[in-house]
């Protein structure tokens, strides 16, 4: 038999990149006639007649598994496109290089970063005065279930067992000093000014926290609509407006989100192709 470093093979976790092995074992069969190290575990070696065809194929791979995780995030931003407080996910791309065990550059695309898009989304006037928007860089604060979360979005209710103001998931509402915000009066009579002083016939008895970070991109994203404060440090919010009666909405444009899931899709079609073209030519060479 052929040893495996004699014809070029390459050890490579299967997992990494399905869609690549699933194109691969439906078309080339060059595992029977080769003697692979670690106890034979053919699973995990994979070998290649042309070096060139090998990366076109690595490279292929690379670009499915990085466009497949754009596909999943763009599919999540249009789902929550009326979600309260939902921010927008994006990533970034870069070109791959990695040394092999043979010294060979193996060219591919990976994701550089997956992150939140902290932009301002729409502002939808609904007239209910638990219905609270910001205008500006800063966040609400709640009450999670593992400590302090952070939330662009400010749709609460009151919970009528202790007067609190909960959002839909149960996390109170947190005031300036870090306690839930408490309200057992009619809501007619519940104001919110700009500064997020919570009055009742103008009598103020209140204030909700709003806060920013020095860095937003320290967030540690819970489920792109509840963030934690991380590395980053969370600050008084000075420039912001606090709006009742209005709601914020995802961040995330339809038509935008659309043309991206098409594009996304005509270029997974397309790295599917040349990986099929790559791999007949080397069963026809391998036959040869």
């Amino acid at each position: 038999m052929i040893p495996a470093n004699e014809k070029k093979c390459y050890h490579v976790a299967k997992s990494e990149y399905p869609e690549f092995f699933n194109t691969w074992l439906q078309s080339v069969d060059l595992l029977d006639n080769v003697d692979y190290p670690d106890s034979g575990n053919r699973q995990n070696y994979f070998c290649e007649p042309e070096n060139f065809m090998f990366n076109g194929l690595y490279s292929g791979a690379t670009a499915l598994h990085a466009l497949n995780r754009q596909q999943e995030a763009t599919a999540s931003n249009l789902a929550h496109l009326n979600t309260p407080g939902h921010r927008r996910m994006i990533f970034s791309f870069h070109e791959r290089m990695e040394q092999t065990e043979q010294s060979q550059a193996r060219p591919g695309m990976r994701v550089v970063e997956q992150a939140a898009d902290f932009t301002q989304g729409r502002h939808e006037t609904t007239g209910r005065p638990l219905d609270l928007a910001i205008s500006g860089d800063a966040f609400f604060s709640y009450q999670g279930a593992a400590g302090t979360m952070y939330s662009r979005s400010g749709v609460v209710f009151r919970n009528p067992e202790n007067n609190q103001l909960v959002n839909g998931d149960g996390f109170a509402l947190l005031d300036d000093a870090g306690q839930p915000v408490t309200y057992d009066g009619p809501l007619s009579e519940l104001s919110i000014g700009t500064d997020g002083s919570i009055a009742r016939r103008d009598q103020r008895f209140g204030k909700i926290g709003v806060f920013q970070f020095d860095d937003n991109r320290k967030l540690e994203s819970e489920n792109q609509t509840y963030f934690r404060a991380g590395s980053a440090e969370a600050l008084p919010a000075e420039q912001f407006t606090v709006h009742q009666g209005i709601r914020e909405l995802s961040n995330a444009h339809p038509v935008s989100e659309l043309i991206s899931l098409m594009v996304g899709s005509r270029h997974f079609e397309a790295s599917q192709r040349a990986m099929l073209m790559m791999s007949e030519a080397m069963q026809e060479n391998t036959k040869s």
